[in-house]
């Protein structure tokens, strides 16, 4: 069974200009997973994965809201493949008795 147990979107400020606004910063999605048996047994122990992606910021432009908007489904879309790729990697357990 695939758990999610924990799943975060946050922006972190990487620079600002001399007026004290901000220019840049970083996108941030963080997801922890665990995979058990129906048992309870860990599989894959919680794992967390962060992704990142950097922007710059203009608050004069509006299109800015739609464009983090789609790097966060563009990430989201990202950590299915990651989690995806380490489940097929996932060797399964095997029981002490064989």
């Amino acid at each position: 069974m695939l758990s999610i147990l924990t799943e975060q979107q946050e922006n972190v400020i990487l620079s600002l200009n001399t007026q004290g606004r901000v220019t840049e910063f970083q996108l941030r999605y963080r997801v922890v997973f665990r995979v058990a048996s129906p048992k309870g047994a860990d599989f894959i122990a919680p794992t967390p994965i962060v992704l990142t992606r950097d922007i710059t910021f203009n608050d004069q432009v509006l299109a800015k809201e739609t464009e983090e908007a789609q790097l966060f489904r563009e990430m989201r879309s990202d950590m299915v493949q990651q989690i995806i790729r380490r489940l097929a990697k996932a060797k399964p357990a095997v029981p002490d008795d064989e």
